[in-house]
């Protein structure tokens, strides 16, 4: 005679099966989200100290062309922003008559200044204008 109450063997091994499945994807998703939080706050934080390293520059506009590098130079402009070293360039621009921002013309009294922090990934760059 057969029980026809509860489940079988086999339909109890494959649901736990099936579940074991779905569990090790959510523990995979769950792996992934942890990464990502981690990365954006790093990138947070990055962001935040580099905007505070241009705000420095920002008060005293003086020290661009030493702290920086000029736009296109293969050297120089290597900068220490939160522990980690990025590369800061300027160039001259000029704001024309139809209120144009024109760069690269080494005529002008603003700086575009660009900070690249780190130089791998993930990087920030901060792009700004600093007047004199």
């Amino acid at each position: 005679m057969r029980a026809t109450k509860g489940l079988t063997l086999l339909e109890v091994i494959l649901a736990i099966g099936l579940l074991s499945v779905v569990l090790l994807a959510l523990v995979g998703l769950q792996v992934s989200s942890l990464r990502a939080g981690n990365t954006g706050r790093g990138v947070q934080s990055l962001t935040r100290q580099a905007e505070n390293f241009l705000e420095a520059l920002r008060r005293n506009p003086g020290q661009i062309p030493t702290v920086c590098a000029a736009s296109g130079a293969t050297s120089g402009g290597e900068v220490s922003v939160g522990g980690r070293t990025g590369r800061c360039t300027y160039e001259l621009c000029a704001v024309g008559s139809d209120g144009t921002l024109t760069c690269g013309e080494n005529t002008g009294t603003l700086y575009q200044v660009t900070l690249s922090v780190p130089k791998e990934r993930p990087q920030v760059t901060l792009r700004t204008v600093i007047a004199p």
